[in-house]
Order: structure tokens, then sequence, then C-alpha cells
């Protein structure tokens, strides 16, 4: 289970739109994700 609402907006519409880059794992998202939503959108890379 993935806690969306430490997610930054923009992360949270790729997911439902299952438009996440094909590297990022669940894994990736819920563990330790950082608290600033742009340190966010960079290890997810949008």
């Amino acid at each position: 289970m993935v806690n969306l609402t430490t997610l930054a907006p923009d992360i949270v519409v790729a997911i439902l739109d299952d438009a996440l880059p094909n590297h990022i794992t669940l894994f990736d998202l819920a563990v330790d994700p950082p608290a600033l939503w742009d340190e966010q959108r960079e290890r997810v890379g949008l």
C-alpha cells in the first residue's frame, strides 16, 4: 500500500493515469519518500 497523501499531486496523477516511467517501482514510492515535492519529482523523474 502507498500513502498517496504524502506524494506530490502530479505524481499521484501519473500513478492514476499509469504514466509513471517504467523504471519506477512501488518500493521507490512507498519507502521513505522525500518530504519536499521537488525532491520527489527528481527521484521519480517527472
